[in-house]
């Protein structure tokens, strides 16, 4: 059962790594002499909440075994120095990403359930899910950008932005990335016949954010290396169908 779940695990990761976004703003011009332009490579980027909204149409046959995905999602983001939380609340779905020196941990959550998979370090590494944390932090890959034709920063109402755009491996990109909070203020995808559009819909500096992560602390937390212990556990067998894994051998 364990092997299933190596095969299955990193398709559910890439839908939680994939997150794209645009441009609404709350700061108002007046504000813009106050405005800084961040580095997308700063090791320490603005401690920010976010919230975004990601439409799909067609289908994506390169990640057949993915769990069914709505056509559209909202989801929300959080970001400090240490930890990073994402959640899709219609779909009783989180991720958090948490720094340990050099190494990351990583929890998939599922709130409906009140039950967590924790990956350490090691357990990732054994998936080959090693993003970076530049790269969870700007929900945004910057070597991709770097394949891409940027143009000259842009104003509007105070907020500084840049266009990124171009086609990378049969996938066409249109990227907007807000340069005052270092996230993607709009991503758009398009391969073959599928299409995907993430937008931002509201960035807050973290200490006002208007919500809250889900609190966690009395969750029953799995490890990821006792799973295969775990084989008849309603949880265990829900996660796996989720994955695909009833459509598959």
């Amino acid at each position: 059962m364990l092997n299933t779940i190596f095969k299955f695990l990193p398709k559910l990761f890439a839908l939680g790594l994939l997150i794209v976004l645009a441009a609404c703003s709350h700061v108002p011009a007046k504000d813009a002499a106050n405005t800084q332009i961040i580095e997308l490579s700063a090791a320490n980027l603005p401690a920010v909440a976010a919230e975004f909204v990601t439409t799909r149409t067609g289908e994506e046959h390169e990640h057949e075994e993915h769990e069914a995905l709505p056509p559209e999602v909202s989801w929300r983001f959080w970001r400090d120095s240490q930890q990073i939380t994402i959640e899709r609340p219609q779909l009783g779905l989180g991720e958090l990403w948490q720094r340990d020196g050099q190494e990351l941990i990583h929890r998939k959550l599922y709130h409906h359930d009140q039950r967590a998979i924790e990956f350490q370090a090691g357990d990732l590494r054994m998936l080959d899910i090693t993003p970076s944390w530049q790269k969870l932090a700007l929900l945004l890959d910057s070597q991709l950008l770097d394949k891409l034709t940027a143009e000259e920063i842009e104003w509007t109402d105070g907020i500084p932005t840049r266009e990124y755009q171009g086609k990378v491996a049969d996938t066409q990109w249109h990227v907007v990335m807000r340069l005052d909070v270092a996230l993607p203020a709009l991503i758009e995808r398009e391969h073959g016949d599928f299409s995907e559009r993430t937008e931002l819909l509201h960035a807050y500096p973290l200490k006002a954010a208007p919500w809250q992560p889900t609190p966690v602390n009395g969750y029953d937390v799995i490890d990821f290396a006792d799973l295969g212990d775990k084989e008849s556990d309603p949880f265990v067998i829900k996660v796996q169908a989720q994955m695909g894994h009833e459509h598959h051998h």
